[in-house]
């Protein structure tokens, strides 16, 4: 299910608005985790190893309806980004629905760094709510710490890996995640001693409040 934010402050309800969507059906997040998504690969690194095969380029995300939605999304951006945020923070401060946890990209990834500003806002402006972002980004997050800005305690951050012999820039030690395949000389030494997703946040939320230095695998499939 897509909801789509209000644009008029308020006088269309929800569902029957023209802009931004946020996903509110997710088989792995559950239904009560809402999440911003935007079109992979063209908001994704040029070098990344999963660009190939990538996930959010199969099944539903093929669907018209889908596929126009995440384009949407980056364009109302790229539009007016003030705005942008604005509205998902006007959206996650309603009053009837507090929600407790919000995702950041199933599918896409931080566009640039006045965006990255932008989920930091967000994340500053609605403390009841905490925030994951898995980002192979790193550079743009690492450049906004340098400049000594703090990141607010309810924005996990993840810094999302591949195999061993993908790069992983991370002076700052946030949490990071691997992949194990089934051919295990690929594999990164880390595999060993990270945790194991089994693709149910609604159960198991570690990645939601891991800590730096730990690390989270996913199976290759």
């Amino acid at each position: 299910m897509l909801i789509y934010i209000r644009n008029d402050k308020g006088s269309t309800p929800k569902g029957e608005t023209e802009k931004m969507k946020i996903s509110l059906t997710n088989r792995k997040l559950g239904a009560k985790i809402p999440s911003l998504n935007l079109p992979a690969l063209i908001t994704c690194r040029e070098d990344v190893p999963c660009r190939k095969g990538c996930y959010a380029c199969k099944g539903n995300y093929t669907y018209k309806n889908v596929k126009k939605s995440l384009e949407e999304n980056l364009k109302d951006y790229q539009d007016n980004p003030e705005r942008f945020f604005e509205e998902i923070i006007t959206y996650l401060k309603d009053d009837d629905i507090i929600f407790k946890r919000f995702r950041w990209f199933s599918s896409g990834d931080i566009v640039d760094y006045r965006f990255f500003k932008g989920i930091v806002k967000v994340a500053q402006a609605v403390k009841e709510t905490r925030f994951l972002l898995y980002t192979k980004k790193f550079d743009i997050v690492n450049s906004y710490v340098a400049l000594g800005h703090e990141i607010p305690e309810n924005l996990q951050i993840v810094f999302s890996g591949w195999d061993k012999n993908f790069k992983i820039h991370n002076p700052y030690n946030f949490p990071e995640t691997y992949v194990e395949f089934k051919d295990k000389t690929k594999n990164h030494s880390k595999i060993e001693t990270s945790i194991l997703c089994h693709n149910d946040c609604k159960e198991c939320k570690a990645c939601w409040y891991i800590r730096k230095g730990q690390s989270i695998k996913f199976i290759a499939h």
